[in-house]
């Protein structure tokens, strides 16, 4: 009997045999490469390197694609398949401009949370990378990024906020013109603004809140870059200090203010004279580092001072501070793909169920969101730090 799958493979290496030997032997026409090469840089194709980019090009040609940043992406493995992780990035970053966006599905499915940079043995920055390749997708083609974020674009057009119409806050808090209160987009819109008045009153940090700005942070994120409504408002306002309640904002304000004004995030205006709450040294807290708050700015222990100082038992994560797994709520993948987001911070809370935790506790508006969502069918709060402050 006659093996088809050998047939077939005789037929294609007999077509490649005579199809390669015509190609030699029939005059082709000749095309001038030079040429070619250059339509390749057209205006509307590509966009120039920035200094600082040029730097990010060189650093991923270090890859050596050992295999080992997969094993820490967390989104890779809770993405049936979707998103082929960090070492499929760096690949992909050899490829020009304009190919970037067949590979849109792959690219905003990463959350930027850098987790894969600490277990790579030549130091790549993968995630400033793959955020580099969205702003340049923008810069070649902004339809492209708001056909997959149509939504995110309307609030803009609609509200000038990526969330929506902001609350009407009647009580903009008391103090200093010289030191703002910075909610961020996300929190004027889905948050509780007078809470935040309240709770700068009781820890004693005297601020006025800022309301109609977006400081473009998460919509960077996406590679919407240059879009920050209202940022102007806030310089206007000339303020020495701006004390933000959102990583992100923490991290995007620090790069877009200038030097002279200082960025602080909420917790660092937390006194340290706290009192221990009643009751709390019998309560197993689990504390979740926020990845731009903990991996990129840095603030990891002070967040830990303050749960034990409020007199809860503080547990931790199997990978914590620099090694902590990340919500899925970075890089946009909470609008991109919710589904998945929440599949990441479900990973989260079984964690947080095995070490025995009673609450999980973090500062971020995102995973907070993200989390209550993946342990509502759990015994188990989820909470923001500085909601135990109240």
């Amino acid at each position: 009997m006659i093996d088809g799958k050998r047939l077939k493979a005789l037929w294609v290496l007999g077509y490649n045999f005579w199809f390669h030997l015509a190609r030699s032997i029939i005059p082709r026409r000749k095309e001038n490469q030079a040429e070619k090469f250059k339509g390749y840089f057209r205006k509307d194709w590509i966009s120039s390197f920035r200094p600082e980019e040029i730097g990010l090009v060189y650093n991923f040609e270090k890859c050596t694609v050992c295999g080992l940043c997969p094993e820490a992406c967390l989104p890779a493995a809770v993405s049936a398949g979707k998103f082929l992780g960090p070492e499929h990035l760096a690949a992909c970053a050899g490829r020009s401009q304009p190919q970037y966006i067949s590979d849109l599905d792959d690219f905003f499915r990463c959350t930027l949370c850098a987790r894969c940079e600490p277990a790579c043995p030549e130091e790549v920055k993968i995630s400033e990378i793959g955020w580099l390749m969205r702003k340049w997708i923008f810069r070649v083609d902004p339809s492209k990024t708001w056909e997959i974020f149509p939504a995110v674009k309307k609030n803009l057009d609609q509200f000038g906020n990526p969330f929506g119409k902001e609350q009407v806050v009647l009580g903009k808090g008391s103090g200093k013109s010289d030191r703002l209160l910075f909610l961020g987009c996300r929190e004027m819109v889905k948050g509780e603004p007078g809470k935040w008045i309240g709770l700068a009153e009781k820890i004693g940090l005297s601020a006025e809140l800022v309301s109609g700005v977006c400081c473009g942070g998460l919509l960077d994120e996406i590679g919407a870059e240059g879009v920050h409504p209202g940022l102007e408002k806030l310089l206007e306002a000339n303020p020495k200090e701006v004390v933000t309640v959102c990583p992100h904002c923490f991290y995007s304000l620090r790069r877009k203010l200038p030097e002279s004004v200082k960025v602080k995030f909420i917790l660092e205006a937390v006194p340290e004279n706290l009192a221990a709450r009643p009751g709390a040294n019998s309560v197993k807290v689990i504390y979740h580092d926020p990845c731009f708050l903990g991996r990129r700015m840095g603030l990891m222990d002070q967040p830990r001072a303050i749960i034990s100082k409020l007199g809860y038992q503080l547990v931790e994560f199997s990978q914590n501070k620099n090694l902590a797994e990340c919500c899925g709520g970075g890089g946009g993948l909470f609008w991109y793909d919710p589904e998945m987001a929440e599949r990441v911070s479900r990973k989260r809370v079984e964690e947080a169920k095995k070490m025995g935790a009673e609450m999980i506790v973090t500062e971020c508006g995102l995973c907070l969101e993200l989390m209550q969502k993946a342990a509502a069918k759990d015994k188990i709060e989820v909470k923001r730090l500085t909601e135990l402050l109240v």
